[in-house]
């Protein structure tokens, strides 16, 4: 149940947006795969990058991505599953000493994570957020300070969720602690305004902190629920993706509220209005400033004519440049940030002319 009991195999940067000085580093690492499974790790890590990259707000922010993948052996299969919590009572030997059953809940899944710092500080010293595989078909996971994830049926939901934990500060939206109808301690929150971006005790719509994306036609609170002893077992009022204050959340059923009615944070659907735009402005510092347009090759003929008529664009956008940037040298702000945007337009049209022939399939390339 230690690094006895393993080895760190080697590392592979399997998807490559620019150095790591410049980019988000995410880093996936395995526990409970012995030698002869992390060719199935290799493709658990390769799965969960086409997942994440496939949903929202990342699938418009993966240039600001690197992955990284640890291989790590370790000497059994699987996590400790203690029968405190209805478990097996197995306790393989692995690496990271992966666990269910903490603090009494079955699905708190954690693992060494001073081990885990210390891999990654050696391997990758860079690493902004961190997510262990889990080799276990137990459902189970855990945000924090290193995110974990079982293998259970959709468990790359698992991982996305518990990345909005770790990487960027989001809190659980759905409404009990061990679970609903076991819980007897998590009625009402009496606490002070969470500091999560996706939970608060204010429903207010004049002060609430996701105040500009609720529309004016809806209620506040939208739903609150009428008995604090239970969770809320009624539908949603308002159509799915509706912005506003539903009462459960943060582990209570009362007095707490959460943005929509269902949410990555809630229950593995997508990713609500305020965590997408959350998630997205942690990342947007981290994307390059300039990258290459998708586009499809053209036939000499035509990149011929379309050449001609992109020297013409660009002369004038030069031009249009120039004043601009002398506009800014005089201390004009928006000319600055005007002078950049067309700068960038610039490139992407040279980038047009030079790669027309091929086309190009990567919106990621930096300019």
């Amino acid at each position: 149940m230690s690094t006895a009991d393993g080895t760190v195999v080697g590392t592979t940067k399997i998807v490559d947006r620019g150095p790591p000085a410049s980019r988000f580093n995410l880093v996936l690492l395995s526990d409970g795969y012995r030698q002869t499974e992390l060719g199935q790790f290799a493709a658990d890590a390769q799965q969960f990058v086409n997942t994440l990259f496939a949903t929202a707000p990342f699938d418009g922010l993966q240039c600001a991505i690197n992955v990284y993948r640890i291989d790590v052996s370790s000497t059994d299969s699987g996590a400790d599953d203690p029968t405190a919590c209805g478990g097996t009572g197995a306790a393989p030997a692995t690496y990271f000493d992966a666990s269910f059953c903490n603090a009494g809940i079955q699905r708190l899944l954690l693992v060494n994570t001073t081990t885990v710092v210390n891999v990654l500080n050696a391997e990758v010293p860079q690493w902004h957020q961190a997510l262990v595989i889990v080799n276990s078909p137990i459902w189970g996971g855990a945000g924090g300070t290193i995110g974990t994830t079982s293998k259970a049926t959709g468990w790359e939901g698992i991982a996305i969720h518990e990345m909005g934990h770790s990487a960027f500060g989001l809190a659980d939206e759905y409404e009990y602690w061990a679970g609903c109808g076991v819980d007897t301690t998590q009625n009402t929150y009496t606490g002070p305004e969470p500091t999560q971006p996706n939970i608060t005790a204010d429903s207010n719509r004049a002060t609430i902190k996701w105040g500009d994306l609720v529309a004016a036609s809806t209620p506040m609170p939208t739903t609150s629920n009428a008995d604090c002893t239970q969770c809320d077992p009624q539908p949603s009022p308002v159509p799915a993706g509706t912005v506003g204050a539903f009462e459960g959340a943060g582990y209570f059923h009362c007095g707490l509220f959460r943005p929509e009615f269902n949410c990555m944070m809630r229950n593995l659907t997508g990713f609500c209005a305020v965590c997408r735009r959350h998630i997205t402005q942690t990342l947007t510092p981290y994307l390059p400033r300039c990258t290459a347009p998708v586009f499809a090759g053209s036939s000499p003929l035509v990149c011929l004519f379309r050449t001609i008529v992109l020297l013409v664009v660009i002369a004038l956008l030069g031009a249009l440049l120039l004043l601009l940037r002398l506009l800014c040298l005089l201390g004009a702000e928006t000319a600055c940030r005007q002078a950049e945007s067309l700068a960038c337009q610039i490139a992407q049209l040279r980038f047009r002319i030079r790669n027309c022939r091929s086309g190009n399939a990567d919106p990621c390339v930096p300019l």
